[in-house]
């Protein structure tokens, strides 16, 4: 018996070393993945980024874009860990690296809130930084607890998202950003309608739909979104109303708990004020 004892703390102990490995040479292959990193105190531990990641204070080598990362590069830095995203990234060059020898840690995708602060808390848990994960977890619960009662007896408004506009792409049932819904009081006029996340419309239905409030996530960060793009909604109640507004795609698709509540609280402020978007 005393034996058995002995065999399964040993065994729990190798378990536990392995868990606590401590990764000095990360490169994040997704900009969600690195805005993680940098909320559970890691930054100092990346050695490479993807072009569209946020720079952070420190400097880190760019190894491609997230869908097309440089394999070359990325073996040259010699990384203890690789950490992609199902969210956005392919499957195929992230095979290629595992292939070659490299550790592989995919986060799942995210379909609501509760799922980022779950995906969240294990990235932590592979990055032994969990305590630091379950504070902000909880952080940012209570603001979106906050949120959602100050907002919960309003009348409730109907929005529609634009994230691309050529074609006109919006969110369907399975997109998270009808979390951002759920706890703002507002309905996605696609949310039951088109079952996937994503999916192309006509600017016709979207105005026969007649929208309370239009949001668009403005994909490319290195201009201003074209206000003539704004025009086409001055039929619906969002453009009559000045409530069509601009929002910036990395702060949307975040995809961390403080960055959800963060731009839950700005969204919900849009939803109910007088403010016009422009």
């Amino acid at each position: 018996m005393k034996k058995l004892l002995l065999f399964l703390f040993i065994i729990f102990s190798i378990v536990n070393f392995a868990q606590a490995k401590e990764y000095k040479r990360i490169i994040s292959l997704a900009p969600s993945v690195t805005i993680s990193l940098y909320e559970l105190d890691l930054e100092k531990n990346i050695a490479g980024i993807t072009l569209y990641c946020p720079k952070g204070k420190y400097q880190k080598e760019l190894v491609g874009t997230f869908l097309e990362p440089d394999l070359e590069k990325i073996v040259a830095l010699r990384p203890d860990l690789i950490i992609a995203s199902k969210d956005g990234n392919l499957k195929a060059p992230v095979e290629k690296l595992q292939k070659i020898g490299f550790e592989i840690y995919v986060m799942e995708a995210a379909k609501n809130f509760e799922e980022i602060c779950q995906n969240f808390i294990l990235l932590a848990k592979k990055t032994n930084t969990e305590k630091t994960a379950l504070e902000i977890v909880k952080k940012a619960k209570m603001q979106v607890a906050e949120i959602y009662n100050s907002t919960k007896l309003s009348q409730a408004k109907t929005v529609f998202w634009e994230i691309g506009t050529k074609p006109l792409y919006t969110a369907g049932k399975n997109s998270f950003l009808n979390s951002y819904n759920k706890y703002s009081n507002t309905k996605n006029i696609y949310g039951e309608t088109i079952k996937s996340a994503y999916s192309p419309v006509d600017i016709e239905d979207v105005l026969m739909r007649n929208p309370d409030i239009v949001l668009i996530a403005d994909m490319d960060t290195s201009a201003k979104y074209p206000q003539e793009q704004i025009k086409k909604y001055a039929l619906c109640n969002a453009g009559k109303n000045g409530k069509v507004y601009v929002l910036k795609s990395d702060e949307l698709f975040g995809l961390t708990p403080l960055s959800f509540s963060d731009e839950l609280k700005n969204i919900s402020l849009l939803g109910f004020s007088k403010t016009n978007g422009d």
